[in-house]
C-alpha cells in the first residue's frame, strides 16, 4: 500500500513534519542526515524524490516552493497517475496544493493539513476557486464510470469552468445526482429525458445515466452509475 512521504528540505521544517506525523502516524518523514530518531535520512534530495514519486500516494514537501517544483519536474506525467504533491513553508504558515489536486487528492489533503497546522490553505484549481463542480472528482466520489466523446477530458472541463451553457441529463437517482441538483450553477439546466434537450442551445452536455445515447453535436461527459445488480436465487 502506498504511503504519504513528508520530505523536509531543511532542519527548520522538521518540527512541522513532527506535528503532521502526530496526526497522521502512518506518514514517513525524510530529512537530511543527522535529523534524529524516527526519520528516514537522505543524502541526495533528487535521488530520494526519484525513489518516492511513483511509490507514494502523496508527497508533502516542507521548504521553499521553488525547490519542490524543480525536484518533481522530471517525473510529472499526468493527473491520472501523478501522486498528490503539497508544499508547506518551513514555519507551517501556508499549505499549497501543487500537483494532482483533484484526482490525486492534493486539494483535500491541503485543507486537512491546514487544519492540523492552523495554517492558510492555498488551492488554485479553477473549479475550487469558483465553487464549481470538480467534474474529474465526481467518478471516484460517487463510484461512477466516466467517458467523453471529446478528444480529451480537458475540452469539456474547460467549457464548464468557463461557465458555458450546459445541459445536465439525470436519468437515475443516487447520492451524486442529488448533490448535482442541489448545487446546480445558474448556467446549467437539468433534464430528466434525453429527448427533451434542444442541443442547439447548449455548448456542453453532462449526463448521469446507465443508458447509451446516439452521438451528439456538442462535447459531452457521460457518468455511468452502478445501477445493475446480479444475484443468485
Amino acid at each position: 500500500m502506498k504511503k504519504t512521504a513528508v520530505i523536509v528540505i531543511s532542519a527548520q521544517g522538521l518540527p512541522v513534519a513532527q506535528r503532521i506525523r502526530k496526526e497522521w502516524p502512518d506518514c514517513e518523514i525524510y530529512a537530511k542526515q543527522g535529523a534524529g530518531e524516527g526519520v528516514n535520512e537522505w543524502v541526495s534530495l533528487d535521488e530520494t524524490v526519484k525513489k518516492l514519486f511513483f511509490a507514494s500516494e502523496a508527497l508533502i514537501f516542507i521548504g521553499a516552493m521553488g525547490i519542490c517544483v524543480r525536484v518533481i519536474a522530471p517525473y510529472i506525467r499526468d493527473k491520472h497517475t501523478d501522486p498528490a504533491v503539497i508544499n508547506i513553508d518551513s514555519t507551517g504558515r501556508f499549505v499549497v496544493s501543487v500537483l494532482s489536486g483533484h484526482i490525486g487528492g492534493a486539494n483535500e489533503r491541503t485543507l486537512q493539513l491546514a487544519r492540523i497546522l492552523g495554517a492558510q490553505p492555498v488551492v488554485t484549481t479553477q473549479s475550487d476557486a469558483t465553487g464549481l463542480w470538480a467534474l474529474d472528482v465526481l467518478p471516484a466520489k460517487y463510484h461512477w464510470q466516466v467517458s467523453t466523446d471529446a478528444d480529451n477530458f480537458n475540452e469539456p472541463l474547460t467549457l464548464f469552468v468557463n461557465r458555458k451553457k450546459t445541459a445536465l441529463l439525470l436519468e437515475c437517482k443516487d447520492e451524486g445526482t442529488a448533490y448535482l441538483e442541489r448545487t446546480k450553477p445558474a448556467f446549467v439546466d437539468v433534464f430528466y429525458r434525453f429527448a427533451d434537450i434542444d442541443l442547439s442551445q447548449y455548448k456542453l452536455l453532462i449526463g448521469v445515466t446507465p443508458f447509451v445515447h446516439p452521438p451528439i453535436s456538442v462535447p459531452s461527459i457521460w457518468y455511468r452509475p452502478p445501477v445493475l445488480h446480479l444475484g443468485v436465487g
